[in-house]
């Protein structure tokens, strides 16, 4: 597959218009092509307990298989779903593959937590937390084997609405995670208001952690904070042992990054699940 410069012209199928930055325009009729075809997949990363290093769950990251230009990361067509309405046919589309998924483990004798990204703004509509749950149901999944991590690149029009949301999500069973802490809205307001059960600390925050006493004092300060609401708390983008080392003497309790695995399709994950998978 030809590489894709994030920083060049991007060529897309109805041969895509430019925008003043040089990126590519993706329209909505492509997105929507690219979902019915599966051009979207859920790639896997896998999280691990900080003590043990033992597999404990997988997150689910959008990747798009471009059939003329190869593999597309996200930030390349993730903007585009948001402007054009289309995020929560993006969370579907992932949210099914990953029920799949889990349903041919569970044939194979493995019960694999997932989490899933949920753009924080899908909360507005109070309908959403059913269809989700309809989604689930129908595929035979335990509830409590998903968790929705609301992204911190958007927020809800009202704190109501994100409380009720969040609320009626755990009330069905999901786990609730708050992704990327402390990058754009406020988090800590969010920790506060709504009944998140885990905190995702944002890469930047972690990498480097073991050689920057300013940032570790963040990162401990969010940890703290976590855990005096009874959250868990994920450091992610973990790639030296230093920083792993580091991030158990202040109480995190699970990690995802390079260090471990990089985020993969499942069939390639599969082998290095069965490794490290403890019942």
């Amino acid at each position: 597959m030809r590489p894709v410069r994030s920083d060049a012209a991007l060529w897309v199928p109805e041969r895509e218009a430019l925008n003043q930055s040089g990126a590519a325009i993706i329209s909505r009729s492509v997105l929507l092509d690219a979902l019915h075809k599966d051009q979207i997949q859920a790639w896997l990363q896998p999280k691990v307990a900080v003590r043990s290093q033992k597999l404990v769950a997988l997150e689910a990251l959008a990747r798009w298989r471009h059939p003329q230009l190869g593999l597309l990361s996200p930030h390349v067509f993730l903007p585009w779903f948001s402007e054009h309405g289309l995020d929560e046919a993006l969370l579907m589309h992932i949210l099914q593959e990953v029920l799949g998924l889990q349903a041919y483990w569970r044939r194979q004798g493995m019960v694999m937590p997932v989490s899933v990204n949920l753009p924080t703004h899908l909360l507005n509509d109070a309908g959403l937390p059913d269809r989700l749950m309809a989604c689930v149901q129908a595929k035979q999944v335990r509830a409590e084997d998903i968790t929705f991590e609301l992204l911190e690149n958007s927020d809800t029009k009202t704190p109501c609405a994100l409380f009720m949301g969040a609320c009626r999500l755990v009330a069905m069973g999901f786990g609730l995670a708050q992704d990327d802490a402390g990058v754009q809205y406020s988090s800590m307001e969010r920790l506060v208001g709504a009944p998140f059960s885990e905190l995702k600390l944002d890469r930047r925050f972690v990498h480097g952690l073991s050689a920057d006493r300013q940032q570790a004092v963040q990162v401990l300060d969010w940890i703290a904070s976590a855990k005096e609401r009874g959250m868990c708390v994920t450091a992610e983008g973990v790639e030296a042992q230093a920083d792993l080392e580091l991030l158990q003497q202040m109480g995190c309790d699970y990690a995802q990054g390079y260090l471990f695995a990089k985020p993969a399709p499942a069939f390639e994950l599969d082998m290095w699940i069965r490794q490290r998978w403890a019942v």
